[in-house]
């Protein structure tokens, strides 16, 4: 079976958040090596020269699009994707400190991502993800006067 790239999206992010959460307030870096195990360029298959790694490339447009979408900022990249001085914006660190609506008190949604990215549980970190960018956009529409 494979995985949707809205799944890969939330597997990637919740290793990012997890990371950024666990070194709060401390900037971190983040690369491809580090989250998805890969470099950015790899060897070509003919052995002549290189080309860029899907998952790897894959992990920048998602690093790219949560700092696009205010939950992180970055301090600078570099061309072999990786990323320095990456820390948690007053957003992301909002909505990784919530805790669940359902259980009213308990971990909240950044141990839990540190907890599941641990323990390896890739639908656990979907969900949580999941929960998390939820709560991110209903905080976005409460502020603009929307009806969340």
């Amino acid at each position: 079976m494979t995985t949707s790239n809205i799944d890969r999206f939330d597997e990637i992010t919740g290793l990012i958040f997890a990371k950024l959460y666990k070194s709060f307030p401390v900037p971190t870096e983040l690369s491809p090596v580090l989250i998805v195990g890969t470099n950015l360029r790899e060897r070509a298959p003919d052995g002549l020269g290189t080309i860029q790694n899907e998952n790897a490339y894959f992990f920048t447009a998602c690093l790219e699009w949560l700092r696009s979408a205010g939950y992180l900022d970055i301090g600078d990249s570099f061309d072999d994707g990786t990323y320095i001085s990456c820390v948690l914006t007053a957003k992301g660190l909002e909505v990784l400190k919530a805790v669940p609506e359902s259980i009213h008190s308990g971990p909240s949604l950044g141990e839990k991502l540190v907890d599941a990215s641990k323990s390896g549980t890739k639908e656990l970190v979907r969900g949580v993800v999941g929960e998390a960018l939820s709560i991110g956009a209903r905080m976005f529409t409460n502020h603009l006067g929307l009806p969340g």
